[in-house]
């Protein structure tokens, strides 16, 4: 599949938007990247007199795709998570005889069903932790469908988690917004952009967003964040709030990991912060372990793995049947660069598969993976983990 495909394709897919008379649920991860998407799928919605509802989720899961699809709409938009889960969000769909169209950047699976149209540009050659974001993604589906270069800056912002210069589709948000004058370039030591009626760089902005979404997730901050993004006006203060609660929280879990050490097992490091994090979305576990890799108490070249409780009530949505853990899985430095060059297999792949095999589900991109498995069941993924990593390298070598 080629690119001529990947837009071809979005243009069907406006014209059935275009059509649609029923309530359309969005469903977005609460980051920026899926904050933004969100905002920019409201905002062109609202642009041609369609009814939607927010729905904010961490994770695609069973249990929380019950709470989603008992909503009563027809039509779901997956924006920013969903593509490595679309054979749950197809049972769903043939369950209850709705439509799904996923706009996302993670590790895709690839379905076939008339019912779920996945467009993940990665599916099409692009590459989604280089060329486009999730927010990209959905901008490009939205502009089809009406006239919304207001919302190209928010894009723009999503992008700031794919690290260097912006690169691939996501040049096309960013040429839209410096052309209407919401985005300036800015090339001092390297190219970085400068969202002008807010005085924020985009990666600055990014992490406010981030930290309203995730931190507050169990507090209505995703909602928030729409609202502010929609009115082009970010409660900063809020911002800092929460940045501040999420830097105490990590300096706990910092300092206990410091004196009990990460557990190290086969080709996995890892460590359980159980309630450590309650009250706050579990968005926060994958932030840590992001920041934990490059710490000198965790090993360059073995995957990194995460455990904390899952909050089984979910605001606008209810409460998650069974009990369950977060996991989150990040790849240090030199294990990152044994994956890029094909010696050790990708943390999207262990992380599903080991999840699946404890009765959980997991997604993610090569570099970073989560996944929510049954509580107590985190030693078996572990050595699950482990088992898949050792023999795929096995067949490689």
């Amino acid at each position: 599949m080629r690119g001529e495909d990947y837009f071809r394709l979005i243009e069907e897919v406006a014209d059935e938007l275009r059509r649609w008379s029923g309530l359309i649920g969005l469903v977005f991860h609460d980051d920026a990247d899926g904050l933004c998407s969100a905002s920019i799928s409201a905002s062109a919605l609202r642009k041609i007199k369609k009814e939607y509802r927010l729905m904010c989720i961490e994770k695609i899961h069973p249990a929380i795709l019950k709470l989603v699809y008992s909503t009563g709409c027809k039509l779901f938009i997956f924006l920013d998570i969903g593509s490595g889960r679309a054979d749950l969000i197809t049972k769903m769909c043939e369950d209850s005889g709705s439509r799904a169209i996923i706009l996302d950047h993670h590790d895709p699976m690839i379905v076939d069903s008339p019912l779920v149209v996945n467009l993940n540009p990665e599916i099409y050659g692009f590459s989604g932790e280089r060329d486009v974001s999730g927010s990209t993604a959905t901008y490009l589906l939205m502009r089809k469908l009406t006239d919304i270069e207001d919302s190209a800056w928010m894009a723009v912002v999503g992008s700031a988690e794919i690290p260097g210069p912006m690169t691939g589709l996501n040049k096309i948000p960013l040429e839209d917004s410096v052309k209407i004058g919401d985005v300036e370039v800015k090339r001092d030591h390297e190219e970085s952009y400068y969202i002008r009626f807010l005085n924020k760089t985009w990666s600055r902005l990014s992490s406010s967003l981030t930290a309203i979404g995730s931190i507050g997730y169990y507090r209505g901050g995703p909602y928030r964040v729409v609202d502010y993004l929609l009115s082009r006006k970010i409660d900063f203060k809020e911002a800092e709030e929460m940045e501040e609660e999420r830097k105490n929280r990590f300096a706990q879990a910092s300092s206990i990991i410091s004196k009990s050490k990460l557990k190290l097992d086969g080709v996995v490091q890892w460590f359980h912060i159980h309630n450590l994090f309650s009250g706050i979305g579990t968005k926060a576990l994958g932030t840590f372990c992001s920041m934990l890799s490059y710490k000198r108490i965790t090993a360059p070249d073995k995957y990194l793995v995460g455990f904390m409780d899952f909050e089984p009530n979910l605001p606008n949505l209810g409460r998650v049947e069974g009990e369950w853990i977060k996991v989150s899985v990040r790849t240090p430095r030199d294990l990152s660069e044994a994956v890029k060059s094909g010696e050790m297999p990708p943390a999207s792949e262990l992380t599903m598969k080991s999840a699946e095999a404890v009765g959980g589900s997991g997604d993610g991109h090569s570099f970073a993976a989560s996944a929510l498995i049954p509580r107590g069941r985190e030693k078996e993924f572990i050595k699950i983990f482990n088992s898949l990593a050792v023999g795929r390298q096995a067949v490689l070598d």
